[in-house]
């Protein structure tokens, strides 16, 4: 088994917003790393992109970073409160996510279904028929 220490985009610091964890992994090679800390709680499991990079370490900074994460409250706490309580000590690495702040896609506007609708003989007795004649029908 090799060791590894894979960044991560974590969630639950807010709308459209991640925290850059560390996470340090056993593993055969990179890509079971990675796959490894997918499955990890708190990792964005849902984006293509989470996973920001794997490095292989050796076995002293495997075990100092384990025993950093476990002083960390983001990786320890077991409800948004508590979450709360220590936030200070993450602040520094939450970030945006990059396409917030992009601007949204022009398309043009092809049709108007109202104008399909007011205009289309089919749709007639639709308007001039009554509530209590729709449902007798």
């Amino acid at each position: 088994m090799k060791y590894f220490m894979v960044t991560a985009k974590c969630g639950h610091v807010g709308k459209n917003n991640y925290y850059k964890g560390t996470l340090f992994l056993k593993a055969e090679n990179g890509k079971a790393a990675a796959r490894i800390a997918r499955d990890c709680p708190r990792v964005k499991h849902d984006q293509k992109d989470a996973i920001l990079s794997v490095k292989e370490i050796d076995s002293i900074v495997f075990e100092a970073g384990r025993e950093l994460n476990h002083s960390i409250h983001y990786f320890t706490c077991e409800s948004v409160q508590e979450q709360r309580l220590y936030i200070s000590e993450i602040e520094n690495n939450i970030f945006v996510e990059d396409w917030v702040n992009k601007e949204p896609k022009k398309y043009p506007k092809k049709h108007n279904l109202n104008n399909i609708y007011n205009w289309d003989p089919e749709y007639e007795s639709y308007k001039t028929m009554s509530y209590i004649d729709y449902c007798a029908a």
